[in-house]
This record gives structure tokens, C-alpha cells and sequence, in this order.
């Protein structure tokens, strides 16, 4: 009987692969989901209850980096694995998790009065709770997210998103209840994540605790510093406007940074979990490493650089048409926010390969360099207008894509120019895209056609440009690394495929 052998890395990519797959197909359902009922919960609620959550998901999101500690990304990043690492890993994680809703809720009325805000103090004591609700799953989904098994993870989140926003969040902002209709919501969520993820694994939970148990300490402690740098140079924004500005403020800025965030958002994470679990089962093949991260850079560019360039131009039809006339102070936000989050999704391609290879401190003297710098500008910018606070977070952007992905490229031993032959193809599309979207939208004919039609109208006509815009500049964009990134996945991919690329079938 004729046997074929699999090699190892042909395996991991395979799994890559059907890992993406799953996590894309999840993450374009949450992404519908989410956009929609957004929108709808918007017009419902207006801006301060957004603004009241935002101030309550700031705290939760900071609290997050310590509740998870690192040691997921430590069980996935190390070869081997016991069941005496998954019960110190998940007691800590535990009693982290008690620990971190107990301190938080204790300071909520400090940090309400930090942002100005008394309304804040109970929001943020409930939502404290999720640091506690969500370490009963945290281990669980790291070992899924090893065995690079996405599909489970997307079967979770959205079942519980459903459950949490569509059964609860929805009906409870309908019958008037406010801010506390985005508090249920997000608890509930949290708490079916965690314990259909942990069904799914059912690991040893039996108490092990003590730093002697816990070999993954140092590296999570590295990951967790890291984590909070980026996290400074994520939210320092919403932070700083929270503290300057009125709550309804803060609500329109969040709802505008999330539109914009949200594709970013689901595309990046989706590939940054897959690429940390294969960068970490094939980080002693440095070619491998260097292929793949350009790649990815490449490709994370190639999406962002024009779609967010499309919207920028247009944003005084997508605010109104989709969130209404009361949120029309976020439309001269829209265009440095795109921008800003474009560039975002290029530079995060660097963190899970530097964290694979067991070197995240790279990524941490970037960061540090960048909130330095970020911190008295954007507390400046907030002197002078919200407006300037976006423009000022593009700044911080740029500034942390040159030190990220040069640093990266340095550590592959490849040299600092190929960042801008990564970004020249997608920064000419953008550009081009953006001046059509503008072109389009300022026709005199179209402008007697409600705001909603001339939306779709450029939309449409985007979305059939850009696919002809990629066909004709197919050689400038497929060469290099990513030339032979495709060919070793070639039979992962249709035969049309390299036809049209342009590469021998």
C-alpha cells in the first residue's frame, strides 16, 4: 500500500489554512452582526450610553492585560505542554481574574471622577465582574487556539453574541433601558463565551497555585507589559478625550473609531491568532518566518490601504446614512481615523511573529518609544479639539509602523527598505480609490438622490474598480516573498487563480 508523508511544515500550514478559513467565515458573521446591530442600538440609545460603556470597556480592556496575564499565549508559544502547566495556568489566571474585579470595582468612583463622569462608578462595578466570569475560559481557549481548532472559537463567539446582544441587548434598549441594555448584553456575552469554551476542552481545573507552579510567569509577564503598551497607544486617545471632554463627546468618538475599527478589527485578530499558533509550531525555520510575514504585512495592506481610503472621502453620507443626523459630529473624524487604522492593521503583523519567536521585548521597546512620544501630543491635541486628537493618533500610527516593522524586519535579517515595498502598492491604491469615492460622490446628477442611494451607488462602483485596479497591477503585487508564499500553497488554490496572477499552474 502506497503511503505519502506529510512534511511538518506542509501540516502546520494546511491547518493555517483551514484555521483562516474557519476564522474569516466566523468573523464575517460576527462582523454583519455586529455592524447591524450597532446601528440599530445607535438610533435607539443616542451617544451618552455609548459614552458611559466606552469609559466602563476602557477599564475592562486595561484590566483584561493583567487578567489574562499572558500564560495563554505562553501555553501556545511553548512546545511542550503538561497537565500540571494547565492547572497552575488556569488557578492563576482564576485568581487573577477575583483579584482584578475586586480592585476594579473598589476604584470605580476614583476613576468616575477621573473621567468626570458619577453615572460611571455602578457601570463600571458590573462590568468589573467579567474579569472574574471570563478566566473560566481563558485557558480553554488558549489550548483550542494551539491546536489551531478556530472553528470552535467562532461557534462560540457567535452563539454567545447572539444570545447576549440580539436576545438581551436589543429588546432591553427598546424598552428603555438605557446604558444597562449594553451592560446585560456585555456580561452575557462574557459569560457564555467562557463556559461553552471551556465545555469544549474540559481541562483539569483542580487548584495549583503558587509562582513555583507556573514555569510560563516570566514569559506571560513580558507578553502582559507588552499587551499594555499597546493598549496605551489604543486607547490613550479615548482616555485623554474621556478625561477633556463631555461624555457625549466621548460617545461620538467611540462610535466613529469603532465603525472604522470593526473590519480592521476582525480581519487582523482573525490572523494574528492563526499566525502566532503556526509562527510558534515553526519558529527554528526562519524562512518561513520572513516568507510569511511579508506576506501577511503585504496582504493586510493590500485590503486596508484602499477600502479605508474609499471611505475617508465620503464620510458625510456613511455617518448620516448609517447612524442618522444626531451623530453628524463624527463625520471630520472619519477621514484620520481611516487613515490611522489602515496603517494599524499593517503594523499588526509584527507582534505575533516577535512573541512566537520568543522575543516580544522587540515589539515593547517600539511601543515605548511611541507612547513616549504619544502621550504629551495627544494630551496637547485635546487643548485644541477632538479633531485634533484623531489627526494626532494617524501620527502615533505612522510613527509605531516604522518602528515596529523595521525592528521586525531587522530581527528576520532582511533589510529595513523592504517596509516601503511593502506599503507602495497599497498607498497608490488607496490614493486612487479615494479620489474616485470623492469624484463619484460630488456627480451634480447623483446629488437630487436620497443619501442612502448614493452610498450603495459608490460602493458598487468601488467594489468593481478596486478587483480591475489588482488585475492590472497583478506583477507589481505578486513578486518576492509573496510570489513564493502562493506557489507553496498552490494546492490550496484554484487553478483561476494563478491564471490570473499571472504565476505557471
Amino acid at each position: 500500500m502506497n503511503t505519502k508523508s506529510v512534511h511538518p511544515l506542509q501540516n502546520i500550514t494546511q491547518k493555517s489554512i483551514s484555521a483562516l478559513k474557519w476564522n474569516y467565515f466566523g468573523r464575517l458573521i460576527s462582523l454583519t452582526l455586529q455592524f447591524s446591530i450597532g446601528i440599530v442600538l445607535a438610533r435607539i440609545l443616542g451617544p451618552e450610553p455609548f459614552g458611559l460603556v466606552a469609559i466602563a470597556l476602557l477599564v475592562q480592556s486595561l484590566g483584561n492585560l493583567f487578567a489574562e496575564g499572558g500564560l495563554g499565549a505562553a501555553l501556545i508559544q511553548s512546545q511542550e505542554i503538561s497537565n500540571h502547566d494547565i492547572r497552575s495556568v488556569f488557578s492563576t489566571q482564576l485568581l487573577i481574574g477575583v483579584l482584578i474585579s475586586s480592585v476594579v470595582a473598589g476604584l470605580a468612583p476614583f476613576l468616575a471622577v477621573f473621567f468626570n463622569e458619577p453615572k460611571a462608578t455602578l457601570v463600571i462595578q458590573v462590568m468589573a465582574l467579567s474579569f472574574s466570569i471570563q478566566a473560566l475560559g481563558q485557558t480553554a481557549n488558549a489550548l483550542i487556539r494551539r491546536n489551531l481548532e478556530f472553528k470552535k472559537i467562532q461557534i462560540t463567539g457567535l452563539i454567545s453574541y447572539c444570545i447576549g446582544y440580539l436576545g438581551l441587548g436589543l429588546p432591553l434598549a427598546y424598552f428603555n433601558y438605557g446604558v444597562w441594555s449594553l451592560v446585560v448584553a456585555q456580561l452575557s456575552q462574557v459569560s457564555i463565551n467562557a463556559l461553552l469554551t471551556y465545555f469544549y476542552v474540559r481541562h483539569p481545573i483542580f487548584p495549583l497555585i503558587g509562582p513555583s507552579n507556573c514555569r510560563f510567569l516570566r514569559f506571560g509577564a513580558a507578553i502582559t507589559l507588552n499587551n499594555i503598551t499597546s493598549w496605551g497607544i489604543s486607547n490613550l486617545d479615548t482616555a485623554i478625550i474621556g478625561r477633556s471632554f463631555e461624555t457625549s463627546i466621548l460617545g461620538v468618538y467611540n462610535r466613529a473609531f469603532n465603525l472604522v475599527n470593526m473590519p480592521m478589527y476582525a480581519v487582523t485578530s482573525s490572523m494574528q491568532s492563526v499566525l502566532f499558533s503556526a509562527y510558534a509550531k515553526s519558529q527554528n525555520n526562519p524562512n518561513v518566518l520572513l516568507r510569511t510575514y511579508i506576506t501577511s504585512t503585504s496582504l493586510m495592506a493590500l485590503i486596508f490601504f484602499p477600502v479605508y481610503g474609499a471611505m475617508a472621502a465620503i464620510p458625510d453620507l456613511i455617518i448620516p446614512v448609517l447612524y442618522g443626523d444626531k451623530w453628524n459630529a463624527a463625520i471630520p473624524l472619519m477621514m484620520p481615523l481611516c487613515f490611522a487604522l489602515a496603517i494599524n492593521a499593517t503594523l499588526s503583523m509584527s507582534g505575533p511573529l516577535l512573541s512566537a519567536i520568543g522575543m516580544p521585548q522587540i515589539e515593547l521597546k517600539a511601543q515605548l518609544l511611541t507612547l513616549l512620544i504619544g502621550i504629551p501630543s495627544l494630551i496637547w491635541a485635546a487643548q485644541e479639539s477632538v479633531l485634533t486628537v484623531a489627526w494626532t493618533v494617524l501620527g502615533t500610527y505612522i510613527l509605531r509602523l516604522v518602528l515596529l516593522v523595521v525592528a521586525t524586519l531587522r530581527v528576520l535579517e532582511a533589510k529595513p527598505y523592504l517596509l516601503m515595498t511593502i506599503i507602495i502598492m497599497p498607498l497608490i491604491l488607496g490614493s486612487f480609490l479615494y479620489g474616485f469615492s470623492w469624484y463619484i460622490g460630488q456627480f451634480s446628477y447623483l446629488q437630487i438622490y436620497p443619501r442612502a442611494l448614493r452610498l450603495v451607488v459608490i460602493v458598487f462602483a468601488c467594489a468593481i474598480t478596486y478587483p480591475i485596479l489588482l488585475l492590472c497591477c497583478r506583477k507589481m503585487i505578486v513578486r518576492g516573498a509573496v510570489k513564493e508564499f502562493l506557489k507553496s500553497i498552490r494546492n490550496k488554490l484554484p487553478e483561476r487563480f494563478f491564471k490570473l496572477t499571472g504565476l505557471p499552474i
